[in-house]
């Protein structure tokens, strides 16, 4: 230990005071030499004393100071001296140690300051972990999981995972991870921790203390933090069990998260509908809103007022197929019908007993019949009169079609059109007779007000009706 000496002479008291309040400390450095080789040291030089401490004065003022001052090396194993004025408690705080490692010398003689010793922690040799000596470590490959590696090592999925407590999941290997595999004795593999020791280790999970010693291949005494402790006929159980309720709850989760996903789908795929949807009723709305234009158009009333002066023909209409009626009577069926072939050897009639021609075969009286060749005869009538059937046929349409509402009956090489109906009366491939009924008046698909759309097709081809009526 370093010798202090009474009080210095009077010259060097204030140099003494300074290296008081700065903490002069002489480190120990026994923790490097066996403490059979800690002897002390010769005396350093007054020069080299005061480079090592820093302090920029002459030689002769470090001497009359601290006059006999010798570095020596400790067996106290690290603990350095610190010479200060300051309380034992701010010395520890200021090298982060407890008030415990701090411990007062005998202060020389006259002097005001305190000679304390401090206490260092070692520092711990890096050293990697014991492990029983029947404990191998098992690299995983691309592919394994937890149940091959325990089957390739002749282990229960618990062996396995009662010595690896650090894992997680069952499920989640990763190639080169690392897995501990006991090869001899079974048993929960724990590492010791700070403040645990293979003792209290033994006695909290109540393992043979003879047992473990065997298994461990060394005495449990023998074992530091950090070292893995075998504590054999002990099996991770609840372990084993909170990783598969884990498992079931991620399980749970990703199928809670695939049927999320689902319905966002579905709720998209509504949305998607719902704006389909607006977009068509704006569709037809701006359709209705052209028809209710239409109405109020120009050429709209100035159709009307030609419906109008049509009923001052209808008189002379009559009378014109009065006339044509007898002629045909007096005519073979085959030159009437030019060409029209029927079963039972009558001919055409009208299809309503009320009506007004409103627009003939092949005329391009309004726009619509401007852009599309008309093919045949427009009865003007209220809507709902009943239509009845020209001739007899079978239907082949009935329902929406390219005039609204149609109908169409097929007699040999004949085909009849009905359209714009407002409802039916037959079905497809119900057979008709000549003036049973099929529908009423209505004005569906493009139209001008209610009419029939009445049409004669021979061999696919469209004729004049009126031609071929009586």
């Amino acid at each position: 230990m370093p010798e202090f000496p009474t009080c210095p002479p009077r010259g060097s008291s204030r140099l003494s005071r300074r290296l008081a309040l700065t903490g002069l400390a002489l480190w120990g450095l026994s923790a490097l030499v066996p403490p059979a080789a800690a002897r002390p040291e010769a005396p350093e030089t007054s020069e080299h004393l005061a480079t090592l401490l820093g302090i920029p004065a002459p030689a002769e003022q470090l001497s009359a100071a601290l006059p006999a001052v010798r570095l020596t090396r400790l067996t106290e194993p690290s603990s350095l001296l610190v010479v200060t004025a300051q309380a034992a408690a701010r010395v520890a705080a200021r090298y982060g140690v407890a008030p415990a490692a701090v411990a007062a010398l005998p202060r020389p003689a006259g002097e005001e300051a305190r000679v304390l010793r401090v206490r260092l922690p070692l520092p711990e040799l890096a050293r990697p972990p014991a492990l029983p000596a029947s404990v191998l470590t098992h690299t995983v490959r691309p592919g394994e999981t937890l149940a091959a590696v325990a089957a390739r090592h002749d282990l229960s999925l618990v062996d396995l995972l009662s010595a690896n407590l650090g894992r997680e999941s069952l499920d989640d290997l990763t190639p080169g991870e690392r897995l501990l595999i006991p090869t001899a004795e079974r048993g929960l593999l724990v590492r010791i921790k700070p403040g645990q020791t293979a003792l209290s280790l033994i006695a909290a999970y109540g393992a043979d203390l003879t047992r473990t010693a065997r298994a461990n291949g060394r005495l449990p005494t023998a074992l530091t933090v950090g070292d893995y402790l075998l504590l054999p006929g002990i099996q991770a159980e609840s372990f084993h069990k909170r990783l598969i309720e884990r498992r079931a709850a991620q399980a749970e989760a990703e199928r809670q998260a695939r049927v999320q996903a689902q319905y966002e789908r579905y709720l998209s795929w509504q949305r998607d509908r719902e704006r389909a949807r607006r977009e068509e009723q704006a569709a037809r709305q701006a359709q209705y809103e052209a028809y209710l234009a239409w109405k109020s158009s120009p050429e709209r009333q100035r159709r009307v007022a030609e419906y109008e002066r049509q009923v001052q023909y209808e008189a002379a209409q009559a009378l014109a197929r009065a006339r044509q009626r007898q002629q045909a009577a007096a005519q073979p069926l085959s030159t009437r019908a030019a060409g029209v072939n029927v079963s039972a050897g009558g001919g055409l009639a009208w299809p309503m007993h009320s009506y007004r021609v409103t627009s003939r075969y092949g005329e391009a009286d309004i726009d619509f019949h401007k852009q599309v060749f008309h093919g045949g005869v427009d009865l003007a009538a209220p809507a709902g009169t009943p239509i009845y059937a020209s001739a007899a046929g079978t239907v082949t349409e009935s329902g929406y079609g390219a005039y609204g509402m149609n109908v169409y009956t097929v007699q040999g090489n004949s085909t009849l059109v009905y359209g714009h109906l407002s409802r039916t009366a037959v079905a497809a491939g119900q057979t008709v007779q000549q003036g049973e009924l099929l529908g009423y008046v209505g004005c569906t698909g493009i139209c001008t007000g209610p009419h029939l759309h009445f049409e004669i097709r021979l061999d696919g081809q469209a004729v004049d009706p009126l031609a071929l009526l009586p």
